[in-house]
């Protein structure tokens, strides 16, 4: 047995130094936060937003709608997802606080770009810059993207429509900006707002996705993609 376990752990060796050589990597470690109402959490970030982003081969998602345990995951984590509207504990507020700080990527999906936390102007002042505090009723819409040249809009359509909720984003003239790759455009009065957009840090690369209610959102290409090259942005 002593044998048979050298050998396993010399082909371990050897194949780890040839996917070196290979020029393979190891999977980008994700935690994505889910949890809290109004939204299948369940089915459509962990489920099938995993299923998206691991499908690449380039990442490896841990899923949790515990808040308590994010102190914990984010230890492991390269980058964080927050998709998720319900309390984080100050334990939790303050390992994303951290995490983003010290300049490890952040992509917040739909939920997690409202107004979720009294209790923490900071997020949105900082990691959203700005957020949505109401939407217009679930119906198709026409998006935009108004910066192809960005990585995160590469393979997007230029117009893409799909039923969702238009979140009325609204940018925080208190924060560092954020800029704007993609627009939806209401279909009750004609305005605009942002649907895809990157935040300015002084080290962290964020990103806001305010799409993604269901499975009209998750399960359209352009959704995907995406998904795929916002939280490839923010691992670089």
């Amino acid at each position: 047995m002593k044998k048979v376990a050298k050998l396993l752990t010399g082909l371990a060796l050897v194949l780890s130094i040839v996917g070196i050589a290979l020029g393979q990597t190891k999977p980008i470690q994700v935690l994505m936060v889910g949890g809290g109402g109004s939204h299948d959490f369940d089915r459509w970030y962990r489920q099938e937003d995993t299923k998206t982003l691991e499908s690449t081969g380039d990442f490896q998602v841990q899923y949790t709608d515990r808040p308590d345990s994010i102190a914990i995951y984010l230890k492991q984590a390269d980058i964080l997802i927050l998709s998720n509207n319900q309390p984080i504990d100050e334990k939790g507020q303050a390992a994303i606080t951290k995490f983003v700080e010290k300049g490890n990527g952040l992509l917040l999906l739909h939920a997690a770009v409202w107004y979720n936390w009294e209790d923490w102007p900071a997020y949105n002042l900082n990691y959203v810059g700005g957020g949505s505090k109401s939407h217009e009723k679930f119906q198709a819409f026409k998006n935009y993207v108004v910066n192809p040249s960005h990585p995160i809009t590469q393979g997007v359509p230029q117009k893409f429509e799909f039923q969702d909720e238009l979140y009325r984003h609204v940018p925080d003239s208190q924060a560092k900006g954020i800029e704007v790759l993609a627009i939806g455009q209401s279909k009750e009065t004609d305005a605009v707002y942002p649907v895809v957009f990157t935040v300015k840090h002084r080290k962290a690369r964020i990103v806001g996705i305010t799409l993604g209610h269901d499975e009209h959102s998750h399960q359209h290409e352009a959704y995907k993609a995406l998904l795929i090259n916002a939280a490839k942005w923010v691992a670089n």
